[in-house]
C-alpha cells in the first residue's frame, strides 16, 4: 500500500514540480509566468496529437519515449518519500537508481541524433559532455557513502543518516553536496524534446520531470530525511511524513 501511494504521488507531483520551478523562475525573473498547472494542461494537449516521425526513425526513436517512462517510473519507485521500507526497498541501490537516471539522460540524446539536425546534436554532444564529466564524480560519490555506510542501498543510507550514524560526519555532508552540485548541473533536456512531437513529445516530457523529481526526492531524503516514517508507523505517521515530503521537495 505505500509503494503504491508513493508512486501515486511522484507521478501527480512530478509535472508540479515543474510548474513550480517554471513560475518561480518567471517570478525572479520578473514575470508573472504560467499556471502550476500549466505542464499538466500541456501533456493532455500533447497526447491528442499524432507523433510525426522522421522518414529515416529506427525502432530506436519510435520505442525511446516508452523506455524512458518506463525507466524513470522504476527510478522514482525506487527513491522514498514518506516513509522508509517500502516493497522495492531491497532493491533501491544507488548503482542501480543512477543507471537509471543515465539511460534516461542518454536514450533521448541517440534518438535526437537519427534526424540529423544541428540543434539536436548540439543538444545531444552537450549531454555527452556531461556524462563524461559528472559519471565519474558519481561513481566516487556512491563509493564515499558506500565506504561510510557499509552499504550502497539506499533506504540503508537514509536510515543511518537519520540516527547520525553516518560518520565522520563532514566526509557524509562533502558526499552529499557533491550529490547536490551535481544534481543541480543536470543538462536540460529541451534541445532533445524537440526533436519529438504529439503524444511522444508528452511521454518524453512526462519522462523528464520524474527523471528531475528523483533527483530533487534523492538530495531531500538523504540531506533533510526529517519526517519520514517508519513502516509499521500506521496512517498517522504515513500521514506526516507525506506533508514532511512535501516541504522538503518545495
Amino acid at each position: 500500500l505505500a509503494q503504491l501511494i508513493h508512486l501515486g504521488l511522484m507521478l501527480a507531483a512530478a509535472p508540479l514540480a515543474i510548474g513550480l520551478r517554471q513560475r518561480t523562475e518567471a517570478l525572479l525573473a520578473g514575470r508573472r509566468g504560467p499556471a502550476l498547472l500549466q505542464p499538466w494542461r500541456d501533456l493532455r494537449r500533447l497526447l491528442r496529437k499524432q507523433p510525426v516521425r522522421a522518414e529515416n526513425a529506427s525502432p530506436l526513436s519510435r520505442h525511446t519515449p516508452t523506455a524512458c517512462l518506463a525507466a524513470a517510473t522504476v527510478a522514482v519507485a525506487l527513491v522514498p518519500s514518506f516513509t522508509l521500507g517500502m516493497a522495492f526497498a531491497p532493491l533501491s541501490d544507488l548503482l542501480v537508481l543512477f543507471g537509471l537516471l543515465a539511460f534516461c539522460r542518454v536514450a533521448p540524446a541517440l534518438a535526437a541524433l537519427e534526424p540529423g539536425t544541428a540543434p539536436a546534436a548540439l543538444a545531444a554532444a552537450r549531454t555527452a559532455m556531461f556524462g563524461c564529466l559528472a559519471d565519474p564524480a558519481l561513481l566516487l560519490v556512491i563509493l564515499a557513502l558506500g565506504l561510510l555506510a557499509g552499504t550502497t542501498n539506499l533506504d540503508l543510507l537514509i536510515g543511518l543518516q537519520r540516527q547520525g550514524m553516518l560518520q565522520p560526519l563532514a566526509a557524509a555532508v562533502l558526499a552529499g553536496a557533491t550529490l547536490a552540485g551535481l544534481a543541480l548541473l543536470q543538462p536540460d533536456a529541451g534541445g532533445l524534446t524537440a526533436e519529438f512531437s504529439g503524444a511522444d513529445l508528452a511521454v518524453v516530457q512526462l519522462a523528464e520531470a520524474l527523471r528531475q523529481l528523483a533527483w530533487l526526492d534523492l538530495i531531500g531524503a538523504l540531506l533533510l530525511p526529517f519526517g519520514m516514517a517508519e513502516m509499521a508507523g500506521g496512517l498517522l505517521a504515513w500521514g506526516i511524513g507525506i506533508v514532511a515530503w512535501a516541504v522538503r521537495l518545495v
